[in-house]
């Protein structure tokens, strides 16, 4: 991911990694979206080192990245709120 994006009611399930901030990104809004089960239950999910997790922030927390309403299990740098909390959308809606 660049700088200056919104990232919205996506779902990434299932992959090796599920939203991932690299270390240069600033200013990214990244909110309700629906972000589990990255990398698949069949693999590690010790990250960083093991396997993946839902949403990764590999910048420093100057970068001005924002997390918010996502709804993930596992998370680096950012926040995985509890479901009750979480308000992902379905794109389109």
């Amino acid at each position: 991911m660049g700088s200056d994006n919104i990232v919205e009611a996506n779902t990434a399930v299932g992959n090796s990694n599920g939203i991932v901030v690299f270390p240069s990104a600033s200013n990214n809004a990244v909110r309700q979206n629906l972000a589990v089960g990255n990398p698949p239950i069949q693999q590690s999910t010790s990250a960083p080192t093991g396997g993946g997790v839902d949403i990764w922030d590999q910048s420093p927390p100057s970068n001005g990245n924002t997390f918010s309403g996502n709804l993930c299990l596992t998370a680096v740098n950012a926040s995985c709120p509890t479901a009750s909390r979480a308000t992902p959308r379905k794109p389109g809606s």
